[in-house]
């Protein structure tokens, strides 16, 4: 997974790490956290999406109950999820919305493989906005 920060906020941390704009500096300090959890945690979805195709075969011709160990794990993923877009602060809502839209695809990936994991994940979605921009079918394309 390719993760792009654009060159002028890179220019801008240059300027920000001479300056004395201690604000502007942790709110950039906040932006790469912020892109290299989200990296991260996109991984370990991916990985277990990767273990539930496995399991259900390329066409779906395996489909059983998930073992107790990836039922635990897809428990966790969601929960960290959660507490992840909650640790967001209200002057954070961009940086909220784009972690949202990177780790909200690979969570609804990992619903749509499994049935009866509970309504809490009706909470997962890809964009905290309404509308056909940025939803679920522009992703699918």
């Amino acid at each position: 997974m390719k993760f792009r920060i654009p060159w002028s906020i890179l220019q801008r941390k240059h300027y920000l790490k001479s300056s004395e704009d201690k604000v502007g500096q942790e709110a950039l300090a906040n932006i790469f956290r912020a892109a290299e959890a989200s990296v991260e945690f996109g991984g370990v979805l991916i990985s277990l999406r990767m273990v539930l195709d496995d399991l259900s075969g390329v066409t779906g011709e395996n489909v059983a109950r998930l073992p107790e160990y990836l039922e635990d794990a897809m428990k966790a993923a969601y929960n960290r999820y959660m507490t992840y877009l909650d640790s967001f602060g209200p002057d954070e809502a961009y940086l909220r919305k784009k972690v949202e839209t990177e780790l909200g695809t690979k969570m609804i990936h990992l619903k749509m493989r499994c049935s009866g994991i509970g309504s809490e994940w009706g909470k997962v979605t890809l964009l905290g906005t309404s509308g056909i921009s940025g939803s679920y079918v522009e992703h699918r394309a």
